[in-house]
């Protein structure tokens, strides 16, 4: 009995503006949320910052807004763009219960969300992308050809088929103008 070896799962290569987005992102992220493990949850920036009770809040938000901002620079869908900015107010209004606040928003941890969802938003991009070259790079061997049609001299054509029996690759976004 032979045993049906698996494919190795195909190596997803991010951009290097995307990869360097990811990284620094995902950087202030690590500080901003999970820096110290306290017993059961980590401790960031972002819970020091409220114990001082309505400018820390402040300081956090403004902190969390800017991260936002250099997540936009890899051109997000709005979906995505929403959904971050859903966890950073929540974040803030968790934060401003006065004592227990602190406590929701070590347990909450918004920019460790969004994180995660960039990473997954820009190797799905990645992947899309992959795919999208492969599907269109030519075959260049020619003695690999099967086909039984003889190839075609210079200068003539054949019909083409008709666009609705076309296969489609779905439309991506643009790529993104990153400037640090």
């Amino acid at each position: 009995m032979h045993w049906i070896r698996a494919a190795p799962p195909v190596q997803i290569q991010l951009p290097e503006n995307d990869a360097r987005l990811l990284a620094k992102y995902e950087y202030r992220a690590k500080q901003f949320d999970e820096m110290i493990k306290i017993c059961c949850c980590w401790i960031g920036y972002d819970v020091l910052l409220d114990f001082i009770p309505v400018v820390g809040k402040i300081i956090s938000l403004c902190f969390s807004l800017s991260m936002y901002n250099l997540a936009c620079k890899a051109n997000l869908p709005r979906a995505l763009r929403r959904r971050m900015i859903y966890n950073i107010s929540v974040d803030f209004v968790l934060g401003i219960i006065p004592v227990a606040g602190i406590v929701l928003t070590a347990l909450y941890r918004a920019n460790t969300k969004n994180a995660r969802m960039l990473r997954r938003y820009l190797y799905e991009r990645a992947r899309l992308n992959q795919q999208a070259t492969e599907a269109h790079v030519p075959n260049t061997d020619s003695h690999l050809n099967t086909s039984s049609s003889p190839e075609l001299p210079v200068g003539k054509t054949t019909a083409v088929a008709s666009p609705s029996s076309a296969k489609t690759l779905p439309k991506l976004p643009p790529r993104p103008n990153l400037r640090y």
